[in-house]
């Protein structure tokens, strides 16, 4: 269990670089404290948002990548405990591949190896692309939205964020949607 007094002191100390930090890591307390801080006036949204999705997708990218050169196995030998997230990774992704591939960022638990397990699944490169941009635009708006909304909650008393709510559930749906016809798609055209 996360301490949350060390989260914002960590925030409220490093900014930007425990966003960074954050999106690098299973880092969502990290976003949504820093997205509250910039409700607060004390960071700015949109750098919290494009630094949160940018890291995200590129550390993903370049795990994946690791997967797809080299495997796993030299990280299971040098951490062994790894090896039961490997194989739930691998029943996930056998069961829903495009729907794990969207989701892994929000699991919590294997979240940072799940893209070197889908590269050594030998998963298409510009089908992880696509997915992990999508994946992550959804992260960070999700990350961001809760952040910003439960400060302005605190700072007004009142909950007036409905609109937004709908957007960003709606941003993710349109999001899911285009992933699964860009599979099903992909999938028919062989």
């Amino acid at each position: 269990m996360a301490d949350h007094g060390a989260i914002a002191e960590f925030v409220r100390e490093w900014g930007y670089w425990a966003v960074f930090v954050g999106a690098v890591f299973e880092g969502e307390l990290v976003l949504i404290t820093a997205s509250a801080f910039a409700a607060m006036g004390h960071l700015s949204i949109t750098r919290v948002f494009f630094l949160a999705f940018l890291t995200t997708v590129i550390v993903d990218q370049l795990l994946f990548w690791v997967g797809y050169k080299v495997g796993t196995d030299w990280i299971i030998r040098k951490i062994p405990k790894l090896e039961k997230s490997r194989e739930r990774v691998f029943v996930l992704l056998r069961k829903m591949d495009v729907l794990f591939i969207f989701a892994f960022r929000f699991i919590y638990g294997i979240r940072t190896i799940s893209p070197l397990i889908i590269g050594s699944a030998m998963v298409k490169p510009p089908r992880f692309i696509i997915f992990n941009i999508l994946s992550g635009l959804c992260w960070a708006s999700v990350g961001c939205f809760l952040g910003y909304t439960i400060a302005d909650v605190v700072a007004d008393g009142k909950f007036d964020a409905v609109p937004a709510i709908v957007a960003i559930t709606g941003i993710c749906i349109i999001l899911l949607g285009v992933s699964i016809l860009l599979y099903k798609a992909r999938r028919k055209n062989g």
